[in-house]
């Protein structure tokens, strides 16, 4: 279980990888479209706040990451402000519009209670697990001639690879912080500069690495290569009913 924070102790953390499967993808689109004055909405908001505390996880850590993306969701909601018509939210500030600014902060929470229902997922099950699970959920399609091993293969590849991707990215930000921090006495049209030549050396370190991972699969071949998918041992419990009943009755809630 390793990179895994929940406790294999708690609630999330001992069930079945695919319960959580099915309740991830089937309260992802109520955390989308789901108004949160509906059924729906509360059920969804709910849940998510239960996978928080079912899962045990580090809390502290859990703001980090959200901290991490405070400029995402700051952008999503000055955009919705800006580009969505109406009364100006300050009377000597008509750019920004109040519906757009409801509408901003509507999608921005929305968005972070997305990331953390995947994040979620990520803590409390292993890369392998996430993967033994789509097999064993979409087994079926392989009847169809759908080459879904393949696939899983490739999938379990990438997942594996994200821990290197995400430690380049870290040695990145590490160089930016150095390079700003020995021109603070500089302009902030400076400091733009560096910003864009570390976003310019992130993004030739990850296509040096994605091309490095092709060419390592293609000298092993594409069936060597890919990681094995092993099938998952672990049986169903009044947990995974729990889960899977949840995510059940707030699509059917919708739905009335």
């Amino acid at each position: 279980m390793s990179g895994v924070l929940a406790s294999s102790n708690s609630f999330l953390g001992s069930c079945d990888p695919r319960s959580k499967l099915v309740a991830f993808f089937l309260l992802m689109p109520l955390l989308l479209s789901q108004p949160f004055t509906t059924p729906g909405g509360w059920l969804a908001l709910l849940f998510v706040a239960f996978a928080l505390v079912g899962a045990k996880l580090n809390f502290r850590l859990y703001f980090q990451q959200l901290k991490k993306l405070r400029w995402l969701f700051f952008a999503l909601w000055f955009f919705h402000a800006l580009l969505t018509p109406g009364q100006a939210i300050f009377p000597g500030l008509t750019a920004i519009s109040q519906q757009g600014a409801i509408a901003g902060v509507s999608y921005s929470v929305r968005l972070i209670l997305m990331v953390t229902l995947s994040w979620v997922l990520i803590k409390t099950t292993t890369h392998g697990q996430i993967v033994a699970g789509l097999r064993s959920l979409l087994g079926f399609l392989e009847k169809f001639g759908v080459p879904l091993e393949r696939s899983l293969g490739i999938l379990a590849f990438t997942l594996g690879r994200i821990p290197h991707l995400i430690n380049v990215a870290g040695a990145v930000r590490e160089d930016m912080a150095h390079r700003l921090g020995v021109g603070q006495n500089k302009g902030w049209l400076d400091r733009l500069h560096f910003m864009s030549q570390a976003g310019e050396a992130l993004l030739f370190r990850l296509l040096s690495c994605a091309n490095a991972q092709e060419e390592a699969l293609k000298v092993k071949g594409i069936k060597q290569g890919l990681p094995t998918i092993i099938p998952l041992t672990t049986t169903f419990s009044w947990r995974d009913t729990v889960v899977f009943l949840t995510s059940i009755f707030g699509v059917v809630i919708t739905l009335l």
